[in-house]
């Protein structure tokens, strides 16, 4: 997990100044898939606190609100990518899978871009009309580059580098096995 942590603290300063371009929520997301559903919360939790909290461009402790609600998207981003771990490590490059690998790329992002672009106007007490005011003239232009980022980032590198991983580093094929084998094995103790 702390090799994980690292990467997206990484990944996250090597892009800090290039605008809407990230590869933190593709690294949570892949700490979820190959190391599973908790290590992934676990991951996308405190990578994205230190990330936010210790970022050049600006701390994220200068507005907890909004430092609260990245770590509390990424966190389930880890989740994510620790349900769809069999989708994953299962994935081939055909039209249906690059369309649901893509889908859900571009959920999880919006998911992140609403609830981080909602933290301003509702903890500076906004009524309904003002907070989606903000959110639309200052969210927009910001999620539809993510969006279409993240989306490719997804399609071109997710599913490939985890399979990459688990087939090099043999920590990840053997989680995936016993995991793989859990339900069998609980099915046998029942």
């Amino acid at each position: 997990m702390g090799i994980f942590i690292a990467l997206v603290l990484g990944v996250g300063y090597a892009l800090a100044l290039v605008p809407n371009v990230e590869l933190v929520t593709a690294m949570i997301f892949l700490s979820g898939v190959l190391m599973g559903i908790k290590r992934g919360i676990f991951v996308g939790i405190i990578g994205e606190f230190l990330f936010s909290a210790l970022n050049p461009v600006g701390s994220g402790l200068l507005f907890p609100p909004m430092l609260i609600t990245q770590v509390i998207s990424m966190g389930f981003i880890g989740a994510v990518g620790g349900l769809l771990r069999q989708y994953i490590i299962n994935w081939k490059p055909n039209p249906i899978n690059v369309i649901v690998i893509g889908a859900v790329s571009f959920t999880i992002t919006l998911i992140y871009d609403i609830f981080v672009s909602l933290a301003f106007p509702i903890s500076a007490g906004f009524n309904f009309k003002e907070t989606i005011g903000v959110v639309i003239t200052s969210g927009i232009a910001f999620s539809v580059i993510h969006l279409i980022v993240n989306t490719i980032i997804f399609i071109t590198l997710v599913p490939v580098t985890a399979q990459m991983i688990i087939k090099a580093v043999p920590y990840f094929s053997d989680v995936c096995k016993r995991e793989m084998e859990k339900p069998l094995m609980d099915a046998k103790y029942h």
